[in-house]
């Protein structure tokens, strides 16, 4: 299920707002939405003239059929027509060609554009916005709502003008030869206007449900894309097909519905354009009985009111897409002003020099108004090894997310070597502290490109370097591309312990003054961890490290060990000191020694 409810998804922007913040996107190609309003004043004006043309050669052609005697000179001005229309028609051909090149350059511009500043909003987006979202429904409205505002640029930047300025064109030509049939076609106009607004307050909110079980689709096909192992292990494919299938139904049944109601108002809209064209031929017909129009201006009126009739019936097609594009902006738009709670102060403070001292002074943090750490007060020298302990739920990873600003206290502040991290640019707080994940996470590239990810200009004697601190060389001998061996998506050819040491040459590649170890060496047996805490012991040596474990032989070589209860502090120390006294860190060691998970000593 989507962790958002269904009434979010309400319309929220007027569609006039949509509309000003579409075209806004599309205002730096400027010089291409003018080069389509002129081909498109260029393409009406043959189509306007055309039909008179024709008339007036028809005129010539019951002349010479009719009149008082056959001459071939008087099949000159026909052929003289015949050349205006064949140019006509070439003319027409060159300038829809470069108008459909010229828009498809500025439709995809802009919808490129889009996409990027979408992606660039995700990139920078607090996680307290991710912890509300579902990626799939993310990916869809970033890749699905984007793409379908393709439609929506050609219909109102393409096919839009050129049927604008040819219904302009078409009544000033029938107004200039005979204004009683104008005003024939003008009662339609209201009319039609009417019938297109109400079918797009109908099919407006569709559209919105529609794509909204769009969402539920991605987000189930994702969850189980991620999730086929387990899937799998628990036997559970019919079942999580049949949920598919169930939203795929739902899908079907609303484009049925949607289709039902458009198709239920289409042929009325074909009436109207039926009748319009009747009515305009029957004045036509009556002002040529009078001898106010010609015979051959018959045909022109017949083909200028058809043309007028079909751009009305034209604008009743669109609307369905034209009205998907909206949705689809409005969903987009969502993703571009949801708020971003962590950002860059306005002025960010220079960082402060200094070899990692963090102090949290009475630091508060809840997720969702839910308490997870309350006035926790520590004060960490430089280059000191910090282990973080306690149960699960005790605030452990919490209280180290807290310090790259992955979220900001409720109360209290936390300071770098003096500054308050709030006022530090954010990139460059970041890129002095390097993260290893319990959940490793890995890209699809090599395992040299994975371990210089935070450092994409580093060397490859560096990334080879890292990788031999992290013991990463030690696997990596039997890869025949060695470095540049492709991981795969999430790294899934490799172990979860080979996993875990890439991560960690990752993140010494980066050298910060600040290392956070989140139970990095969960995943990797006893000998694995310890030749890893035997490489890592020189590199934590003069740098601050917090380490997140759940191992008595890692927790004991801690300069300072936190013991965390309910998201509160009840003990910090050295372990001799604290597993001297009865508490929660002696329980924690007895625990580990008498099952026989670790090797450290029995406490006395």
């Amino acid at each position: 299920m989507s962790k958002r409810g269904h009434q979010e998804f309400e319309t929220t922007l007027p569609k006039r707002v949509i509309f000003g913040r579409m075209l806004a996107l599309a205002r730096p190609y400027a010089w291409y939405i003018g080069g389509g309003i002129a081909m498109g004043l260029l393409l009406m004006l043959p189509a306007v003239i055309q039909p008179w043309i024709e008339g007036v050669g028809i005129n010539q052609l019951l002349d010479l059929l009719f009149g008082t005697g056959f001459e071939w000179s008087a099949f000159l001005p026909l052929v003289r027509i015949a050349g205006i229309i064949a140019a006509f028609a070439a003319f027409g051909m060159v300038l829809r060609y470069a108008n459909t090149v010229l828009m498809t350059h500025l439709r995809m511009k802009v919808l490129t554009d889009l996409q990027r500043r979408v992606y660039r909003k995700l990139m920078h987006q607090s996680f307290s916005y991710f912890d509300k979202q579902d990626s799939g429904q993310l990916i869809n409205r970033t890749i699905g709502d984007v793409n379908m505002l393709h439609v929506f640029y050609t219909m109102v930047l393409v096919d839009g003008p050129r049927i604008l300025f040819s219904l302009l064109g078409y009544m000033s030509v029938l107004v200039f030869f005979d204004r009683w049939v104008a005003l024939v076609a003008l009662p339609f106009v209201p009319v039609y206007v009417f019938a297109v607004v109400t079918i797009s307050r109908k099919i407006h909110p569709m559209f919105h449900e529609m794509r909204d079980q769009l969402d539920e689709a991605a987000i189930v096909l994702s969850e189980n894309v991620q999730g086929v192992q387990v899937v799998r292990a628990f036997a559970r494919e019919d079942v999580e097909r049949g949920r598919y299938e169930k939203i795929n139904r739902s899908i079907y049944e609303r484009w049925v519905r949607l289709a039902r109601t458009f198709s239920a108002y289409f042929p009325s809209v074909f009436f109207l354009g039926s009748a319009n064209l009747l009515a305009m031929l029957a004045m036509t017909s009556y002002r040529a009985l009078e001898g106010v129009l010609a015979a051959g201006l018959i045909w022109s009126v017949f083909r200028w009111s058809q043309v007028l009739t079909n751009n009305g019936r034209m604008i009743a097609r669109m609307m369905p897409a034209i009205e998907h594009g909206f949705v689809s902006a409005e969903r987009v738009f969502e993703i571009l002003d949801a708020p971003a709670s962590i950002r860059t102060p306005g002025s960010p403070k220079p960082m402060p020099k200094g070899r990692g001292r963090v102090v949290f002074e009475n630091v508060t943090f809840g997720y969702d108004e839910h308490p997870v750490l309350e006035d926790i007060a520590l004060d960490i020298p430089p280059g000191t090894n910090v282990a973080l302990v306690g149960a699960t739920g005790s605030g452990k990873s919490s209280l180290i997310k807290l310090l790259p600003r992955f979220y900001d206290p409720v109360r209290g502040r936390i300071r770098m070597d003096g500054a308050d991290i709030r006022d530090l640019d954010l990139e460059e707080l970041r890129n002095e502290i390097g993260f290893v994940f319990q959940d490793t996470f890995l890209f699809s590239t090599s395992l040299a490109g994975n371990i210089a990810f935070g450092v994409p200009e580093a060397e490859r004697r560096a990334i080879e370097d890292a990788a031999r601190r992290a013991g990463v060389d030690e696997f990596v001998s039997a890869f025949e591309q060695g470095y540049d061996t492709m991981v795969g998506e999430r790294g899934v050819t490799l172990s979860g312990g080979q996993r875990q040491r890439v991560a960690i040459a990752r993140a010494l590649l980066m050298n910060p003054r600040i290392l956070i170890l989140d139970d990095a060496t969960a995943s990797v047996d006893s000998t694995t961890e310890r030749a890893i805490q035997d490489a890592m012991a020189e590199v934590v040596k003069d740098r601050t490290t917090f380490i997140i474990a759940h191992r008595a032989s890692t927790v004991k070589r801690a300069d300072l060990i936190v013991v965390l209860d309910k998201g509160r502090v009840v003990q910090k120390g050295r372990h001799g000191d604290l597993i001297a006294v009865p508490g929660p860190y002696r329980e924690f060691c007895e625990m580990q020694w008498k099952l026989g998970l670790d090797d450290v000593e029995a406490p006395q």
